[in-house]
């Protein structure tokens, strides 16, 4: 044989009888377990995002060699030092994430959300939170301006009648003033009292004065005390972002939920996964759990526990995407088969699967 074409055959021949796999093109993919967008089940990893990632793959060509990071900034870290390809989960979009690695177009809106200990105490913690609802400081004011109002009036009645009508109203003013009081009270609440009224005409004008008041402070007064008996008693101590400061706040560590909770300076306790940070709040170490509004709509839905309620709206909105190396010739493949699920309505149809309303959160 001719020592060029033995050359060039014994170069050829072992990329012709290589094994297909080293050929194939294999991606390592990253992600973390965060119900429902990836966890596992029967076995197998399952979950929103990885359901979305297998179609993905299945789009475009692509073969995956999976692995598990304990949270988001595992995950980061993998992509900036190249030891997975991408990275999905439930991953935020954000500016710092953006600085050392690439994200595909958002997949999923997200958002923060908090999550309170409702009042599970049964009746008697209803009635001290409705107890506690009346001495806030609207209520004492007008309470205090009332009762200033009646010793006013009590003092007038007593002026004019205890020199026409001694025996209701003494001479004595202490004794006097007590007395007037008492039919000031009765008026008020029940429209007068039995065997005791005005008789001159200075006291019978403010009589007059007084009983038309009545009328109209007795509804002021029921018309406050309702709304605050009722709607207050329904509010709990945390409703919105804006409850937060100045208390505990159980969250994920390491997740964008953390990292907005120490930026408005509240004081935070941090948990590896949300089970963890709901223990705190049963526990009493923390007043409120804010994470992802998703996973915490989630975890209602599937621990059916009544003594937990979200609170107040979305907030912080962010979206999830899925990140890849900087400057990943992947991005775009990715970004096209994205586009490719979504014309084809896929990505509709797991939301319906996973959350109900493709709409909502």
């Amino acid at each position: 044989m001719n020592p060029l074409r033995f050359l060039l055959f014994a170069l050829v021949l072992p990329l012709l009888f290589s094994p297909a796999e080293s050929r194939a093109e294999k991606l390592k993919v990253v992600t973390r377990y965060i119900e429902p967008f990836a966890f596992q089940k029967d076995g197998r990893t399952t979950g929103y995002s990885i359901e979305l990632w297998e179609e993905l793959a299945r789009e475009a060509g692509i073969e995956t060699e999976m692995t598990v990071a304990g949270s988001a900034a595992e995950m980061v870290d993998a992509l900036k030092n190249k030891t997975a390809d991408a990275a999905v989960a439930a991953l935020s979009i954000t500016s710092e994430r953006e600085g050392v690695v690439d994200f595909t177009q958002p997949f999923y809106e997200s958002g923060l959300q908090i999550m309170v200990a409702g009042n599970s105490g049964g009746g008697l913690s209803t009635l001290w939170q409705m107890v506690k609802n009346l001495f806030n400081v609207q209520l004492v004011g007008l309470f205090l301006l009332l009762l200033l109002t009646m010793f006013g009036v009590s003092h007038l009645v007593w002026r004019y009648e205890h020199k026409v009508n001694g025996d209701m109203w003494p001479e004595d003013y202490k004794k006097g003033l007590w007395e007037s009081f008492w039919w000031t009270v009765s008026t008020l609440l029940v429209g007068g009292a039995d065997n005791k009224g005005p008789v001159g005409v200075g006291g019978r004008l403010v009589a007059i004065a007084w009983m038309l008041l009545s009328i109209v402070l007795i509804s002021f007064l029921t018309a406050s005390f309702t709304t605050t008996m009722t709607v207050n008693s329904l509010k709990g101590e945390i409703n919105g972002p804006g409850d937060l400061p100045g208390r505990k706040v159980a969250t994920l560590a390491g997740s964008t939920s953390e990292k907005w909770l120490l930026a408005k300076g509240i004081e935070t306790v941090p948990a590896a996964d949300l089970a963890g940070a709901v223990a705190h709040l049963k526990s009493g170490q923390a007043k409120a759990v804010v994470y992802d509004a998703p996973m915490l709509s989630y975890f209602l839905n599937q621990s059916g526990d009544s003594g937990l309620a979200l609170a107040g709206p979305v907030f912080d909105r962010q979206n999830y995407g899925i990140g890849v190396q900087q400057d990943s010739p992947l991005r775009e493949r990715m970004n096209r088969a994205l586009l490719v699920l979504n014309e084809r309505g896929f990505l509709d149809e797991l939301r319906k699967k996973w959350f109900g309303n493709p709409e909502g959160e």
